[in-house]
């Protein structure tokens, strides 16, 4: 398939999506079905001809990407998340659409918090966007992005795509591990108080770090450094410490009475062209020198730039140390 792929933000309404392809290669029945009934595994667009050209709005809004969420789950979390992944591509011939006009992209994955499924990307067109390696490669990298806390099912996991990944089997699998395991799971919801006290003591440290990170220039009592060691296509997710869990969310957590951060607030990731911080839908927002950056769009981060979470009280200065 011919296609062009763009990313457009509006601070109102978030990012969009927009994509192009040739008037030709229009699949009809699957627009005119998906516009009656959209399915809640794609995002929702708008379409409109111009000079042969069919251009689609994808509205991404508050969705974040998938991979903005990793990090170890419960096996029932993890096998809902598998479940959500897949099973669209089982299902979606019911809308009249092709399973390879997906795009099949880990970067163009999202994840819709409200109903809690996973999001595709989806091309009506004739011709496929997506082949068996775009498949097992995506699920390469969702395997590398999201963990569990149980090992045995995780090498299940990774056994399974290695081995010849095949959809239905997969899930029949996970299903069948859930049913035979009948040991009491870890709950998510106990929670440890030496776990904050861990957090406090690893992230108010000073000492001088190499690296690029975020160094405090407001109030003591918030933390002075947040170093960010990731390599190139790797994420730092920030946030604030939720009790509820017991568990760390973000890569760096905030103490939780500081409730201008949201416990999932935002995230660094590296690109070959830098570092970007993305704001991951927060309610008091993330500025970058006084500016407030719009939901799930990419700003760089320039050498002593000022970010702000919220209205915390505190900026902190971008360096690279």
């Amino acid at each position: 398939m011919s296609y062009e792929i763009q990313n457009r933000s509006d601070f109102l309404t978030g990012s969009d999506l927009v994509v192009s392809i040739p008037e030709n290669d229009l699949d009809q029945n699957a627009l005119f079905t998906i516009q009656e009934d959209c399915p809640d595994f794609i995002l929702p667009f708008n379409y409109k001809c111009v000079d042969g050209k069919v251009e689609l709005v994808y509205k991404v809004g508050t969705m974040d990407k998938l991979y903005h969420f990793s990090g170890d789950l419960t096996p029932r979390e993890y096998a809902g998340l598998w479940q959500s992944l897949l099973k669209p591509l089982l299902v979606c011939r019911d809308w009249f659409m092709n399973p390879g006009s997906f795009l099949i992209k880990a970067d163009y994955l999202y994840f819709d918090k409200d109903k809690g499924v996973v999001r595709y990307v989806y091309i009506p067109s004739f011709y496929g966007c997506s082949g068996h390696d775009a498949f097992y490669e995506m699920a390469v990298e969702v395997s590398k992005m999201m963990t569990v806390s149980d090992a045995v099912l995780e090498n299940k996991v990774l056994r399974a795509i290695i081995k010849d990944f095949n959809p239905l089997d997969f899930l029949k699998m996970l299903n069948d591990y859930l049913s035979d395991n009948t040991a009491p799971l870890k709950s998510a919801t106990v929670y440890d108080e030496s776990f904050e006290e861990n957090i406090e003591l690893v992230q108010d440290s000073t000492k001088a770090s190499s690296g690029p990170g975020l160094r405090c220039v407001g109030r003591a009592n918030l933390p002075q450094l947040i170093q960010v060691s990731i390599k190139e296509r790797e994420i730092f997710t920030i946030g604030r410490v939720n009790s509820a869990l017991g568990k760390r969310q973000s890569d760096f957590e905030f103490d939780k009475k500081t409730k201008a951060v949201n416990h999932r607030h935002a995230v660094i990731e590296r690109a070959v062209d830098g570092y970007k911080i993305i704001d991951l839908s927060s309610s008091a927002g993330t500025y970058v020198d006084g500016e407030r950056l719009s939901p799930n769009t990419p700003v760089i981060l320039e050498e002593g730039c000022r970010i702000s979470f919220g209205n915390s009280g505190v900026d902190y200065v971008w360096e690279t140390y």
